[in-house]
């Protein structure tokens, strides 16, 4: 088994990119500039940790995982369905929201299980966590 900070430095990268997937899947929804605007920016900053805990793994000797083909176009396709149904920007902020406070929970139960991980990989985590937070604030504030 891996140990618990390539695995935290992992699973942080996989969630980073699945964040700028679902991001990049709602922003062809979005009329409003300044939501827009918002997704955009922290479409850039989850990239950026998903940069950041990739080179962390690099430096371990360990390779960063990638979201499945599969797994983004169901993403997509959810996506697309769910504004079919309800559309509208308040919608696409409130499936953002929902999106952010399932990643917290994700980022709390993986600090917790990952323990002994390196202070690098927790501040990674403690980082996107932040970044999860004020996220969610701003998309609070769109509704």
């Amino acid at each position: 088994m891996k140990d618990k900070t390539t695995k935290m430095l992992q699973k942080c990268s996989l969630g980073a990119k699945m964040g700028v997937s679902g991001i990049n899947a709602a922003q062809r929804y979005v009329g409003d500039p300044k939501l827009l605007f918002l997704l955009s920016e922290y479409k850039e900053k989850h990239r950026a940790i998903a940069e950041e805990a990739d080179a962390l793994l690099h430096e371990r000797g360990e390779k960063s995982k990638s979201p499945s083909r599969a797994t983004l176009k169901i993403a997509r396709a959810v996506t697309a369905a769910r504004v079919a149904v309800k559309p509208g920007d308040m919608h696409i902020a409130q499936m953002m929201i929902r999106s952010g406070e399932s990643a917290l929970e994700r980022l709390a139960g993986l600090l917790s299980s990952c323990k002994e991980a390196d202070a690098s990989a927790k501040e990674t985590v403690k980082k996107t966590v932040l970044t999860e937070q004020e996220f969610l604030r701003k998309m609070r504030e769109c509704l």
